[in-house]
């Protein structure tokens, strides 16, 4: 059963949205129906849902302010809109979905079947949990949504969080989707040397090339990637820095 949550600011819209998903969509439930993002925030908290549908415009604060306020996402969000031109931004903050009102009977049904398949198969590599061995070779085991995969810290230049999973990027440039979440990882890797820069990025402080300060600070790794600094991170990085260079 998976269990969602409706932020829109329109009722006519939560409504529809509420009635296509409970006549389509088999074995979900919607919790709540919400009106803004300080709503939405008090619904997550106090039911955990799988998914969130969230709109976009809205007033005082839109549906991209809501995902601020989270140090980790750890549900699914599937934006319901009726404007295309936020699709790019949508899809780099790694929502799931994205759904253009009046929304789509098959297109909601797909977005929330592939959710279920994928949660199908975080779940099945649950007993895989992730652990480091052997501490003069660090060694991370992590389950994947196609298996495990089995990488040496000096493997990783840094990693993304993407939901409730985690995108592992690797000095040659291929990525493994993880199952663990950012936080879990940084419990498992900082001291391999790891560190968050970023609510959505932790990187390898081996593999720093540039660190460009400023207003939109940022650092480039080793294979050329740029991962943005933010503010409320630029403290602990600037003295990691120094340890790790003693």
């Amino acid at each position: 059963m998976l269990k969602v949550i409706i932020v829109d600011d329109e009722a006519r819209s939560r409504r529809i949205l509420k009635h296509l998903i409970e006549e389509y969509c088999k074995d979900v439930v919607v919790a709540e129906t919400v009106e803004d993002v300080l709503s939405a925030v008090k619904a997550i908290n106090t039911h955990a849902p799988d998914i969130v549908f969230l709109d976009i415009e809205m007033p005082n604060h839109n549906g991209f302010k809501l995902l601020e306020l989270f140090d980790a996402i750890d549900f699914d969000v599937v934006f319901t809109t009726a404007y295309q031109q936020y699709a790019m931004k949508a899809f780099k903050i790694s929502a799931t979905g994205y759904l253009l009102k009046p929304i789509n009977i098959d297109e909601l049904i797909k977005v929330v079947e592939n959710i279920r398949v994928s949660r199908k198969n975080a779940e099945s590599n649950s007993d895989s949990v992730a652990l480091t061995v052997d501490d003069s070779k660090k060694k991370v085991v992590m389950a994947t949504t196609n298996g495990l995969i089995y990488l040496t810290f000096d493997e990783v230049s840094y990693l993304k969080s993407e939901g409730r999973y985690t995108r592992i990027f690797l000095l040659d440039k291929t990525s493994h989707l993880t199952t663990t979440s950012l936080k879990e990882c940084l419990e498992l890797m900082q001291k391999g040397g790891f560190i968050r820069v970023h609510k959505s990025h932790m990187i390898n402080l081996a593999y720093i090339k540039k660190y460009a300060k400023g207003r939109d600070s940022y650092i480039e790794m080793e294979n050329g990637d740029r991962v943005d600094v933010g503010k409320n991170y630029k403290d602990d990085l600037t003295k990691a820095i120094s340890m790790f260079l003693k």
